[in-house]
């Protein structure tokens, strides 16, 4: 799967010297994609190496809560808000 830029890259063509600009959603040739190295650069939903999915390990199920690393650890209550007083001001 190409992979779709996510910013404007400027960069000089390795052969012609010119100077390209790269706009969002661009899919470039191979040769520009390899000069293009800040990984922030390209769309996130892209994968550059995807891996195979491994039918043994599997995703958990989307509505399956998340897996329990600590048995012994209750879960993070929100911290109580609180309010400085006021200094009178009459």
């Amino acid at each position: 799967m190409p992979r779709r830029l996510a910013f404007a890259v400027h960069l000089d063509h390795p052969v012609t010297g010119d100077h390209l600009i790269l706009l969002p959603g661009d899919v470039p040739p191979r040769e520009l994609a390899e000069l293009i190295t800040h990984p922030g650069a390209w769309h996130p939903d892209d994968d550059p190496d995807p891996e195979p999915d491994d039918p043994d390990t599997g995703d958990p199920e989307p509505d399956s809560p998340p897996a329990d690393t600590d048995g012994d650890t209750p879960p993070a209550k929100p911290a109580a808000r609180t309010r400085k007083a006021r200094p009178d001001t009459d």
